[in-house]
């Protein structure tokens, strides 16, 4: 009976250690993170954090994990950088007696800071202070470049009480967002005060919770960052044959193009009507030789204006898309069966609740278009299949290096890996010089580039648009789809802005504020509805993605996350 009691006791005993350790760990708590960010016009992104950390028991330290990889579509990452510029800690109110222990390590995928001492227990509150760079951690669009970051990451094992940080970019701040919680989420429990023109300060207005973050996307002008894009070259050479190989491939590659990849070009000059016969996301996917988001939205708007929809302003950035009440027979096929999978049988849709998986209907709409191009012979076939071949070799070397790329194999066949690589490289490079247009697709090619070249300099014709307002807003509407297309809605709009009196019949908005700019930025809403529909759901962000187009916690560069030790 003694023995029994005994046991028990001692399970009791050891029970109690255990519970006693999980209740102290689960106060620990980042009582305040801090960090200022500055981005550089060559790219660098300066992090200085000051993580202000509570032990409720005794730890050695903690670590500070920093992804150096951004996950981008299927399966690829883009490498990211990290280079530590300096390391400390210290006790709270004792900053004068500073501690630089830390070990670095690579781990899945992160750069881990484990920072403190083995032989050394602490408690209470500690600040750290880690200054990094981080390289290749930016992102460019057509129309502005962009910084995208998660500033504390969703990683970390405790909840953070209090947040903030200060974003300096080398030119004006043009627009920013910031995202809260979980990943995925597009909560804002987070508040800007810009500082100046260059400058801002994030602060969240609640506390977060284990596995949420603050994720702020600032953009800038386009061409306030350096381009490096295509800045990345051999760091050294290696006298191996294999190092050749691209030579030949080079120049096989551009004979097979001079012989079957080259079309007719043909001479462009001004058009004044879009191509007969044609709709927009026919038009769109000629030009630009695929089907994007932007083109279906130009479809969208085309048939707002033919009466088969009408777009509603609600509220500030709230759109609704509504059947017209005269029914029309559409006669071509993927138009129709955009509209169909639009409204799914309903009266209207939100352009921000488009159903989760329209991104199938894009698809579909994508292989569509993409068979009328070749059955109609806009697109030639042959060439279609030499562009196949060079893509499909191009890849295979690249996933045959990753294969073969064991350590001996970068040992003994450095200069074949290299080759074999930048050989992959150029021949993926090469499909680019491969026309794809066929002698029809090129005729229309060159009347959409007269037809944008119209556009572009639509201020010349202004006087004639004053001269017969009446007329010229029949032509505003009716190259409206076309300047979506070439990214030109808001200067086409602008030429415009006087001229309504009133809202077309296709908008209904506040007559009260309406001008034709009003209108091209309902457009842009448009536009990012159906972009952020277009995409798949995924738990990481897209390559290039945008805060701003499909934003949200957890989608940007950096992050990461820690933990006591």
């Amino acid at each position: 009976m003694k023995k029994l009691l005994g046991y028990l006791l001692f399970v009791f005993v050891l029970f109690s250690c255990f519970a006693t350790n999980a209740l102290a760990q689960s106060t620990d708590v980042i009582s305040e993170f801090k960090s200022n960010i500055t981005l550089e016009q060559n790219t660098d992104i300066k992090v200085e954090e000051e993580i202000t950390y509570f032990f409720s028991y005794p730890g050695h330290g903690i670590y500070r994990d920093i992804p150096s990889r951004y996950r981008v579509q299927l399966t690829l990452a883009r490498p990211v950088t990290i280079k530590l510029d300096e390391l400390y800690y210290y006790k709270k109110n004792e900053p004068s007696l500073k501690y630089g222990n830390y070990e670095k390590s690579l781990e899945s995928g992160y750069t881990r800071f484990k920072i403190g001492e083995a032989e050394t227990l602490i408690e209470g509150e500690y600040v750290y202070v880690i200054k990094y760079t981080m390289k290749n951690a930016v992102n460019y669009f057509d129309d502005h470049d962009e910084l995208y970051l998660n500033i504390a990451g969703n990683l970390w094992e405790v909840p953070i009480q209090k947040l903030t940080t200060t974003i300096t970019v080398p030119g004006e701040i043009t627009e920013k967002i910031c995202y809260t919680g979980i990943t995925g989420s597009t909560q804002s429990d987070c508040t800007f005060k810009d500082i100046s023109e260059t400058e801002t300060s994030i602060t969240l207005t609640k506390p977060l919770d284990i596995g949420e973050d603050l994720t702020v996307a600032i953009s800038m002008p386009k061409g306030t960052l350096k381009d490096v894009r295509g800045a990345q070259t051999v760091a050294f050479l290696l006298s191996n044959i294999g190092l050749l190989l691209p030579i030949p491939t080079l120049v096989v590659g551009l004979m097979l193009i001079k012989k079957n990849g080259k079309g007719r070009k043909l001479t462009t000059i001004p058009h004044y009507e879009p191509p007969k016969d044609m709709f927009p996301m026919l038009a769109g996917a000629i030009y630009t030789k695929a089907l994007t988001p932007k083109h279906i939205t130009a479809q969208i708007v085309q048939m707002a204006i033919d009466g088969y929809i009408k777009i509603r302003q609600e509220g500030k950035r709230s759109y609704i898309l509504e059947k017209d009440h005269i029914e029309k027979n559409i006669s071509e096929d993927t138009v129709r069966a955009l509209y169909a999978d639009l409204f799914k049988g309903k009266n209207e849709v939100n352009i921000n609740d488009i159903p989760s998986d329209f991104y199938t209907t894009v698809n579909s709409l994508k292989k569509s278009i993409d068979t009328k191009l070749y059955d109609d012979k806009y697109f030639s076939k042959e060439r279609k299949k030499l562009w196949n071949k060079f893509l499909f070799i191009g890849l295979f070397g690249i996933f045959g290096i990753f294969m073969i790329a064991t350590p001996l194999a970068l040992i003994a066949a450095t200069g074949w890996t290299i080759g074999i690589a930048i050989s992959s490289i150029i021949l993926i490079i090469l499909t680019s010089k491969i026309e794809l247009r066929d002698t029809l697709g090129n005729e229309i090619f060159a009347e959409l580039e007269g037809l944008k070249m119209y556009i572009n300099t639509a201020e010349k014709h202004r006087i004639e648009f004053h001269n017969d307002p009446e007329k010229y807003l029949g032509v505003f509407e009716k190259l409206l789809p076309y300047a979506i297309i070439f990214g030109l809605e808001k200067k086409w709009a602008k030429e415009f802005e006087d001229l309504y009196k009133e809202p077309p019949s296709w908008y209904a908005g506040d007559i009260s504020t309406f001008n034709t700019l009003v209108l091209a930025n309902s457009i842009s809403s448009v536009s990012r509805g159906i972009q952020t529909s277009s995409t798949p759901p995924s738990s990481h962000s897209s390559f290039g993605g945008s805060g701003f187009s499909g934003g949200s916690s957890g989608g940007g560069f950096g992050g990461g996350g820690g933990g006591r030790w």
